[in-house]
């Protein structure tokens, strides 16, 4: 860059983009690219000759110049971004998705799956989302069943008695009298 502006603009009147667009490419085909490069001491239009067939194909689709944000999303499938919330699938719950954000628009992303794309809002504090998200989540059997099923605290359940309810013997308080008065529980 330094080159173009020390070499062409220094001193150049501009008149119209049309006329500085042709005597920029007259520069470069007379000067610029005429003259001897420092690094590999050869005319820099022989480099680019021997270089073009060693250059691969562009790649197919535009480079993506959007702003790249990683999240983790809550218990509660969403995630906050700018001060808004946005919901997302809940089988990404405790993951980190990304967001691309380009403009006002956000896409959010697991791996290579688009999990959703929303427009960003104007104000703060608010819930961004489809709610049928959740309701994705009622219909899925599976999850309910950690949720709510047999197994559900089965790490601790009856460690001790068998049973989360122990069965306890009922007495008569008045069997409590004497030890209230003093006497050993052992006798």
């Amino acid at each position: 860059m330094d080159y173009i502006r020390e070499r062409f603009w220094r001193g150049y009147v501009y008149s119209s983009l049309p006329r500085t667009n042709e005597e920029v490419a007259v520069w470069l085909g007379e000067t610029a690219n005429r003259r001897v490069h420092g690094t590999h001491r050869q005319p820099i239009h022989l480099r680019w000759e021997e270089e073009i067939p060693c250059l691969g194909k562009l790649p197919p689709g535009d480079y993506d110049t959007s702003l790249k944000i990683f999240r983790k999303v809550y218990k509660d499938c969403q995630l906050s971004y700018n001060g808004n919330r946005y919901k997302v699938p809940y089988h990404v719950i405790g993951k980190k998705v990304m967001l691309k954000v380009k403009g006002q628009f956000i896409r959010i992303y697991h791996d290579q799956d688009l999990l959703a794309s929303y427009q960003e809002p104007s104000g703060k504090g608010q819930s961004i989302g489809d709610p049928r998200i959740y309701e994705q989540l009622k219909r899925d059997q599976e999850q309910l069943g950690r949720k709510y099923g047999q197994n559900k605290g089965k790490a601790t359940r009856g460690l001790i008695h068998g049973s989360l309810y122990p069965e306890v013997v009922y007495r008569p308080l008045a069997e409590y009298e004497p030890y209230a008065g003093g006497a050993s529980w052992n006798n």
